[in-house]
């Protein structure tokens, strides 16, 4: 079949589907009136679509009507575990934290909803307690509590992989571990015969040291089941392979984890899933026929090898993924070796320029930084410019600042005079956002200054508040400050004697001044001009011998200060 009749195929069975949500089941020949060869086949996943009705329903379902919020916190099971506080609830139980009075040892333990899923969560422990491996969730006991069946996991102290990725985006090697090491998992569970099938960042926990654990195998079947036909179609639709949609069992084994975990590497890489629908029909017709969204085209910067890695993690047909999930591991793991190895070349190549421009760093020490880039100052994570003004409420802090490209949340200062053991008055960027000090603390807007150019960013510091502005508009109004100590302004780090918070980036031009001199929205000058209010100017083409002279004409003039090691 071409690619213009697997179109054609996917177009007929959207409007029998259509059809068939208003009660209406359209027969597979009448809708190939025109196309009579594709009838069989319109047929075939017509019948696949009305096994998996359910997939309209809500994934995470539970297995029973008789579903209960009963409580058991504080109650001890089979006199050894002792229930204390419920950590989360599913489609087939409860799970607390919990304690074995026996080992002396905190577990997890899930509770069954009704008898309904004995035979169920018994089926789930016997097939984990098969499995041994440290990054799956092991399986230490199960028993019975009134007429429910009790299964003792271990417990892993930290969150979810969901969890995680809702306040932090793995950087690009962080992912590619995590993903590799899962498969690694999934690969041991494989070669028991036992496929998850609801592979998901909600079912991969991550403990205090990082390592992720893959729980949950409540969906599993074993390829035992499968070809006796006792298995269903479950799973959470989004992440779920084209054979577990359409009921293809003959096609289902460990390969419908390489495809979830293709969806798993590209969400994490991305931030987005590769199959994005408003629908659950929409994004079910996606997931059977439509392709992917290619990883680069979601982010361009990323490697074209992975982009490689993942298309294959998600071939419609498994005969087209990788055969294994170890298969994957091994891909995943080679690139980060040949990462890993070309980097270290690149830091062998930038010593030998290093040394070649030894002498560039003599004369930059005599006459001051860089000012080649668009004339302006480069901070490097070393170099600050100490200035004789001293911070007295109100005043106001302005630059034109072009950061570096971030790496990590740390924070860097532009402008900054703290007060020792004490919170100052500066502004900056932590992680990506505007950030300032105001003397009794932090403040991070939600607003991010782009890295690789231009912006102005500001913060206007009085007694009753601290207003941060970027490009000229209000972003963040926060508590004031207090004229309780004094210390001089530095420019690159938050003070004086601080040994962190080193700005990194380019710095076309300071202002510092009296009072506030902004209330409202307003237009940033391309160059600063100096009036009553004005403290001290400083632009690098007044840089001279280590020396930055004040364009004020104010008379102060700063000084600039390289560390012998780059702060940390």
């Amino acid at each position: 079949m071409n690619n213009d009749e697997q179109d054609l195929l996917a177009d007929l069975l959207v409007k029998w589907e259509e059809e068939f949500d208003q009660g209406h089941d359209v027969p597979a020949a009448e809708l190939c009136t025109d196309h009579p060869h594709l009838t069989t086949e319109l047929q075939t996943k017509i019948d696949g679509l009305k096994q998996t009705a359910w997939l309209k329903k809500d994934a995470g379902r539970p297995l029973t009507d008789r579903r209960e919020t009963k409580n058991f916190a504080g109650l001890v099971l089979s006199n050894r575990y002792r229930l204390d506080e419920v950590l989360g609830q599913g489609g087939y139980g409860q799970v607390y934290r919990g304690f074995d009075l026996q080992l002396q040892r905190a577990v997890a333990v899930k509770i069954g909803h009704a008898r309904t899923t004995c035979d169920l969560l018994l089926d789930e422990a016997r097939k984990v307690a098969k499995l041994k491996h440290n990054c799956i969730v092991g399986v230490y006991d199960c028993c019975e509590h009134e007429g429910r069946m009790i299964l003792v996991f271990e417990l892993v102290e930290g969150r979810s992989l969901a969890e995680v990725v809702r306040t932090k985006k793995l950087s690009v090697k962080e992912a590619v571990i995590l993903v590799a090491t899962v498969a690694e998992a999934l690969h041991t569970a494989h070669k028991q015969g036992c496929i998850h099938r609801d592979i998901k960042p909600e079912n991969i926990l991550i403990d205090n040291d990082g390592q992720p654990k893959v729980a949950d195998f409540g969906v599993s079947c074993t390829l035992e089941e499968i070809q006796k036909g006792r298995s269903v179609s479950s799973g959470t639709l989004g992440y779920m392979a084209p054979e577990q949609i359409a009921q293809e069992t003959q096609l289902l084994d460990g390969r419908c984890d390489v495809h979830a975990l293709g969806v798993l590497l590209f969400e994490l890489l991305t931030g987005r899933s590769p199959f994005e629908a408003r629908t659950p029909e929409a994004l079910r017709e996606q997931i059977l026929f439509r392709q992917p969204t290619l990883l680069r085209v979601a982010d361009s910067s990323l490697p074209q090898a992975l982009e490689v890695i993942c298309n294959k993690a998600l071939q419609k047909h498994p005969g087209d993924r990788f055969q294994s999930a170890e298969v994957m591991a091994n891909e995943l793991r080679s690139w980060l070796e040949r990462d890993r190895k070309q980097r270290r070349w690149l830091m062998r190549g930038l010593v030998l320029l290093v040394l070649l421009v030894g002498g560039a760093v003599i004369a930059w020490n005599l006459l001051g930084p860089s000012t080649g880039r668009d004339s302006a100052i480069h901070f490097d994570g070393h170099t600050r410019i100490t200035t004789p003004v001293e911070r007295k409420l109100p005043v106001t802090l302005e630059a034109w600042v072009k950061p570096d490209p971030y790496r990590g949340s740390d924070c860097q200062f532009v402008i900054g005079s703290d007060v020792p053991t004490k919170y100052g008055v500066g502004i900056g960027i932590c992680g990506s956002v505007l950030s300032a000090e105001y003397i009794g603390g932090m403040i991070n807007t939600p607003i991010a200054v782009p890295p690789v150019e231009w912006s102005h960013i500001t913060g206007v510091f009085t007694e009753a508040e601290t207003r941060l502005y970027l490009n000229g508009k209000l972003v963040h109004t926060g508590p004031g400050g207090a004229n309780d100590s004094f210390a001089k302004f530095v420019l690159g780090n938050v003070g004086l004697t601080n040994p962190i918070a080193y700005f990194k980036g380019d710095l076309r031009s300071v202002r510092i001044s009296q009072g506030e001199r902004y209330r409202n929205g307003f237009k940033p000058d391309d160059d600063f001009s100096t009036d009553a209010e004005t403290l001290v100017i400083y632009e690098p083409k007044r840089t001279v011998a280590g020396t930055v002279r004040d364009l004020s004409g104010r008379g102060n003039d700063g000084h600039m200060e390289v560390m012998t090691e780059p702060a940390k």
